[in-house]
């Protein structure tokens, strides 16, 4: 059951038991009760009891607001159709959130920088050492192959148009899901370079890539690590962003100097 779903099913049975107590608290104490008071019950049981039935303890604070949320908007009489259309908005824009429990993660230029290193590291300057031993420093570094670059998962596609532009890579794509970000991605990739798919990344295939990038969640790593395995081919470079792969030790781990001081989980394949 996704997290959504369960924090749903919480409140709903706090509501039946709460609503219960309201029905049989007649017999002992006289209507009407103050209708905070029963929020607050709301609120606080279901914050009380997430912990205990499976959901990350700081969603304790997400339902513990949920039911005063409700309150203040029937006090404020604020219209339903409102609320309706700002979940709507959230789930175009975070619809892989509930799904994958991915959200949306951006990536910053300081990590794009990183990338334009890693590949004049990786793809560069071996053939760049071995030709200058055979033809002298002056030789200009060539890659030993062109870069296919694939971003799993690209947001609104600034790696991938960042990537587009670089003179070794042949070909830069992203994939996303979500609707919003999709049709931003491919709005700017249509505009600066790169190819952006509207795709599931667990049906993309990798065969044919050879830097492969992912800025997902913890979720999803083990997974994705067996497909990055089975599908990649031996000198390929998968790139982690923040989230490492359980239990496999990386070939380096590049840590930027940006304001969230981001980490790079780079596998050799």
């Amino acid at each position: 059951m996704s997290k959504v779903l369960r924090a749903f099913v919480i409140q709903l049975g706090v509501f039946a038991v709460l609503a219960s107590g309201v029905y049989l608290m007649p017999y002992w104490v006289s209507p009407p009760y103050p209708i905070w008071v029963l929020v607050l019950i709301q609120a606080s049981v279901a914050a009380l009891i997430s912990c205990k039935l499976g959901l990350p303890c700081w969603w304790r604070w997400i339902q513990f607001l949920m039911p005063w949320g409700l309150f203040v908007a029937f006090e404020l009489q604020i219209n339903p159709w409102f609320g309706l259309a700002g979940f709507v908005v959230l789930w175009l824009v975070f619809a892989n959130a509930s799904k994958e429990r991915v959200p949306l993660y951006l990536t910053n230029n300081t990590t794009r920088q990183a990338f334009r290193a890693l590949i004049e590291q990786h793809f560069v300057q071996n053939e760049a050492v071995e030709n200058a031993s055979s033809e002298g420093s002056d030789h200009q570094a060539k890659p030993v192959q062109p870069v296919h670059f694939m971003d799993l998962g690209c947001g609104l596609g600034g790696n991938v148009v960042f990537m587009a532009q670089q003179p070794e890579v042949k070909t830069s794509i992203g994939v996303e899901t979500a609707p919003v970000p999709y049709l931003l991605a491919r709005f700017f990739s249509g505009l600066r370079g790169g190819q952006v798919l509207a795709q599931d990344i667990w049906k993309t295939p990798l065969q044919d890539c050879n830097f492969v990038y992912a800025f997902l969640s913890t979720e999803p790593m083990p997974r994705l690590w067996q497909k990055v395995q089975l599908e990649m081919k031996p000198g390929a470079v998968f790139v982690s962003n923040s989230f490492a792969v359980p239990d496999v030790d990386p070939s380096e781990i590049w840590e930027l100097s940006d304001a969230r001081q981001t980490r790079l989980f780079i596998y050799y394949l």
